[in-house]
């Protein structure tokens, strides 16, 4: 190498070093302090919103209030660039000194419930430890709490091992089973004092298929799933021995297990949960990850021949070893999102509550999703790159939430849908954003401060 081209090297890396080290300086820079008016007004409204919120998953909340409280939210105004943070810290306050504290003794969380009474069993952990969510197994009148703490529960985690509500076949796929489990997977963020970016669903059996229905639907709530020898919802049925009997698997959860890790068997002659969903959906996930480089790229299953309704030697230990030290991709720079309304089973006549619906999914939002649509979004730098499909009006009615750690805020974000430009401006943060997204989720670590409504 010459003198020169070293010169030039030497250069080159000293200006390289010098980026570095400004954004580093940059990064590190404490924003400055709220305006006090803007605190006292956002401390107020936090006080009456977490007052008002309702307490649990199961209860829904007066439109009235909630249309009050936005109006409030909104009349805040925008935020100073940097001040995130600090807002959720605000809300989060007001949050945890509000929001109805669980009724926890002798290990066992309570609460009431259009049902009655629901609870499970609390393993404590250290603070700020992995959350794990263990599912039991069972059926028609059978399934214990217990059963799952003995397959799942680990030290280094705060574990919640909930008792169905009623213990119907395929429990925690149901309408209550679903809003049961968000309810206590809230609480534990709440007043726990758990890590959110390290949650993990698992089960086994009637738990498996629960925690797989988690991970499809709500895969932005975890860093991994464990769902062990259960079953999916399939057409024509879902009791199959050979992948070759699925003509069709319940839309709204396979592709959107893109970004989360997972771990899980089967036995080829499990007779109480038969292979054949699984086996099926193990090609599909195959296809899916050769046709979207970087996706489905932290999925781990196997088949076992010759295993019944069991777990495989040395399991569920090596799953729970893998995902334990995954952390969840919080703001992924691609999202796929296929959504369904009412996935199986179908809402029971006798059912106190309807089916939950779901507005968001990471950094995705859609006013009026319709059943089997699917949204895929890009984002690189500033640029945003969005897939419809089924949608009721193309990108109309997507939002994108994002905040200045995915984006250049000095700079314009561009969405585009093929050749189309839908949006070229500079997105500013606002308090009804903020209040919004830790609302939507319960989650301080996936917040936004601004939005793109298309």
């Amino acid at each position: 190498m010459s003198m020169e081209s070293m010169d030039r090297s030497t250069i080159a890396r000293g200006l390289l070093a010098a980026v570095l080290l400004t954004g580093l300086a940059h990064a590190q820079k404490k924003p400055p302090p709220l305006d006090r008016t803007l605190v006292k007004g956002v401390t107020a409204l936090a006080e009456d919103w977490w007052k008002a919120r309702p307490a649990n998953r199961f209860l829904e909340w007066d439109a009235s209030a909630r249309a009050k409280l936005e109006e409030r939210a909104r009349a805040l105004g925008m935020l100073p660039e940097g001040a995130r943070e600090q807002m959720v810290e605000l809300l989060w306050a007001a949050a945890k000194k509000h929001s109805p504290k669980p009724a926890l003794a002798k290990g066992k969380l309570t609460f009431e419930t259009p049902y009655g009474e629901a609870w499970c069993t609390v393993a404590s952990g250290p603070k700020n430890a992995p959350l794990l969510v263990g599912l039991h197994g069972g059926g028609e009148g059978q399934g214990s709490a217990d059963e799952a703490r003995s397959n799942w529960e680990r030290k280094s985690c705060i574990g919640l091992y909930p008792q169905g509500i009623r213990l119907v076949h395929d429990t925690w796929n149901t309408v209550h089973g679903e809003r049961f489990v968000l309810s206590l997977i809230e609480t534990a963020k709440l007043h726990l004092e758990v890590d959110p970016e390290r949650v993990v669903v698992a089960g086994f059996s009637m738990g498996g298929s629960g925690s797989w229905f988690f991970a499809g639907r709500h895969a932005d709530l975890f860093a991994g799933a464990a769902p062990f020898s259960g079953v999916l919802m399939a057409a024509p049925k879902s009791q199959v021995a050979d992948k070759a009997a699925v003509r069709a698997i319940q839309h709204g959860l396979l592709p959107n297990v893109r970004n989360l890790a997972m771990a899980y068997a089967i036995g080829l002659v499990d007779e109480n949960c038969m292979p054949g969903t699984y086996l099926y959906v193990a090609d599909r996930l195959a296809e899916l990850a050769r046709g979207d480089p970087g996706g489905y790229a932290r999925i781990r299953f196997q088949s076992y021949p010759g295993l019944a309704h069991a777990f495989p030697p040395g399991e569920p230990k090596a799953a729970l070893d893998y995902l334990l030290a995954e952390t969840r991709d919080t703001f992924p720079e691609t999202v796929v999102w296929e959504y369904v309304s009412a996935p199986a089973p179908e809402r029971e006549p006798s059912d106190l509550v309807t089916r939950l619906g779901k507005p968001c999914f990471y950094w995705l939002g859609c006013k009026d999703p319709l059943d089997n649509q699917t949204i895929r979004a890009t984002r690189r730098g500033n640029e945003i790159a969005l897939e419809t499909r089924g949608t009721a009006r193309g990108a109309s009615g997507i939002t994108l939430f994002l905040h200045a750690g995915m984006i250049d805020p000095t700079q314009d974000v561009v969405v585009r849908s093929g050749e189309q430009e839908l949006y070229r401006a500079k997105p500013q943060p606002d308090v009804w954003t903020v209040l919004e997204t830790l609302d939507a989720r319960v989650d301080r670590a996936m917040v936004f401060d601004r939005r793109i409504e298309l």
